[in-house]
């Protein structure tokens, strides 16, 4: 349960890197411009990068949460965000929770299903009990997992080699590293 990045896959995986990095400049530059339960540009934009294939309902729900945190602010909690989308769509929704808190705090890591394969960790299954908690902890494992790579000597080269490549003062470490991992494909068994 650790990131087994080396340093050829640190450089195959950074110049894949660009687009997907354009797409979420653009939109923590925009996320307080305008009120993004009304932004459909926005909206949009989100949706094709954190691949948000959920019905109008859905949507308008998870917007709605999305502009109320970010008038809240850097506060808000995993859990506090899992437990206000279970009860705004009837559903405990893992990865977009952690895409909601990674756009409000950037240097929380996004719970995505190649980030997951990466690391060999799956979800909680949908009936399984204490799923709430296991979630929660999953969360707490990923930053654990990112953090602790980051300290090694493939970590600070990843983030070396992203500033050299890309500049970014601005992006955490914590979205370089997810940025790569998301272009590091798991060979299938």
């Amino acid at each position: 349960m650790s990131i087994d990045l080396t340093k050829a896959q640190i450089d195959a995986a950074l110049p894949k890197v660009a687009t997907g990095l354009k797409q979420y400049q653009w939109l923590q530059a925009n996320r307080d411009a305008s009120d993004l339960r009304r932004n459909v540009l926005y909206r949009r934009r989100f949706n094709t990068f954190y691949r948000v294939r959920r019905n109008q309902a859905w949507q308008n729900a998870f917007y709605e949460l999305l502009e109320a945190l970010k008038l809240k602010g850097k506060t808000v909690s995993f859990a506090e965000i899992l437990d206000s989308l279970f009860k705004a769509t009837g559903r405990y929704e893992a990865s977009f929770t952690s895409k909601l808190l990674a756009t409000i705090k950037p240097q929380m890591p996004v719970i995505d299903s190649v980030v997951l394969r990466n690391l060999r960790l799956r979800l909680p299954y949908a009936g399984s009990k204490e799923r709430l908690n296991r979630i929660q902890q999953l969360h707490d494992r990923l930053l654990f997992c990112f953090s602790t790579f980051l300290e090694t000597e493939n970590g600070r080269y990843l983030v070396r080699r992203f500033r050299e490549l890309y500049g970014c003062s601005d992006l955490t470490e914590i979205k370089m590293l997810d940025l790569v991992l998301w272009q590091t494909r798991p060979k299938k068994a």
